[in-house]
């Protein structure tokens, strides 16, 4: 008779399945203006992009196995990372610089707290006056604090939440054509993981993130809406299937991405090798359009208390050639 597993296993499925579809009822009802229809285009795209090179390398499906560079897509993963750490994700492209900085620290008694700043800077143009003389430089970034919270709920079950803090800001020096001016909108994520006590290769996570309050540039009517988004992801460690021995394993994942304002839906899947914990050999895709989506691939190294990790995608957009290559360092202590 085959073994039922622990009375835990049931409750967190279904913890997983209420989750899932809570987040997408409350995500659509957010998603509707008067009408049922869009009030006016997404603002914040940039939330969308994958931080972190493990995330690029692995097309972005990183919603449900555990790690510090995952609470970007759901924030319950950062629960069972046990080491204080620091992180440092770099991308840049020809068209911006981006630069992502977390401090994690971990706690056995309160759960684990998180705090990123993320800086991207799109670099300064010329003002010139009607007879082309130079008169100031326009300096135009994007920045957001992520405040992130989580915790074990009961065995097998993790919950977490994030504040953010978003601005876009436009900064004039010297004299321009247009006033500097910063608009700035606030924004939480939710997100549960589920790890089966009787499938110990299998991990399950749900989120919804970027809910929060339209970013108002020129007025109310023109606000524009967070790019709300819901999570549904799947990781399964395939390899010991064909043998015993753990020091290498292969993981496999998926991410399904739901639009509940358009209905539109993304579906995100990698495969990450490591050997020995030590070295990391990734790959993905992402149906998404842009430079959100297409195939990636990348490498990580882990020594002692440091990691680094090197991603690059094979998709560039008509007004950026480039194909971005991210980077990642992380010193635990």
């Amino acid at each position: 008779m085959q073994n039922p597993g622990p009375r835990g296993a049931a409750p967190a499925a279904w913890a997983l399945t209420a989750l899932t579809l809570t987040l997408t009822n409350a995500a659509s009802l957010a998603g509707q203006s008067g009408g049922g229809e869009v009030a006016s285009q997404e603002c914040c795209l940039p939330l969308l992009l994958s931080i972190g090179a493990r995330a690029l390398s692995i097309g972005d499906a990183v919603s449900a196995r555990s790690g510090p560079g995952s609470l970007f897509a759901n924030p319950a993963l950062i629960a069972d990372v046990v080491h204080d750490q620091f992180l440092v994700h770099n991308a840049n492209t020809t068209i911006d610089k981006q630069n992502t900085f977390t401090l994690l620290i971990h706690s056995d008694v309160a759960g684990s707290f998180a705090l990123s700043y993320r800086l991207i800077d799109y670099g300064e143009q010329e003002a010139r006056d009607p007879d082309g003389n130079l008169t100031g430089s326009v300096a135009t970034l994007e920045q957001e604090v992520v405040a992130t919270y989580a915790t074990r709920v009961v065995p097998g079950v993790s919950a977490g939440v994030s504040y953010t803090l978003y601005q876009y800001r436009v900064d004039c020096r010297g004299f321009c054509n247009t006033e500097g001016f910063a608009a700035t909108t606030h924004g939480i994520d939710l997100g549960l993981q589920v790890e089966p006590p009787s499938m110990r290769y299998l991990a399950l996570g749900a989120s919804i993130v970027h809910l929060g309050f339209p970013l108002q540039v020129v007025n109310r009517e023109q606000a524009s809406p967070l790019p709300l988004r819901v999570r549904t992801g799947a990781a399964y460690e395939v390899l010991h299937h064909f043998r015993e021995d753990s020091t290498v394993a292969v993981w496999a994942s998926t991410d399904i991405v739901t639009n509940p304002r358009e209905g539109s839906v993304v579906v995100n899947v990698g495969a990450e090798l490591s050997l020995e914990e030590t070295i990391f050999l990734r790959a993905g895709y992402g149906s998404g359009r842009g430079i959100a989506g297409g195939a990636a691939v990348g490498v990580g190294l882990r020594y002692d208390r440091f990691d680094i990790s090197v991603a690059k995608s094979f998709v560039s957009t008509p007004i950026d050639d480039s194909e971005p290559i991210q980077i990642t360092f992380a010193i635990r202590f």
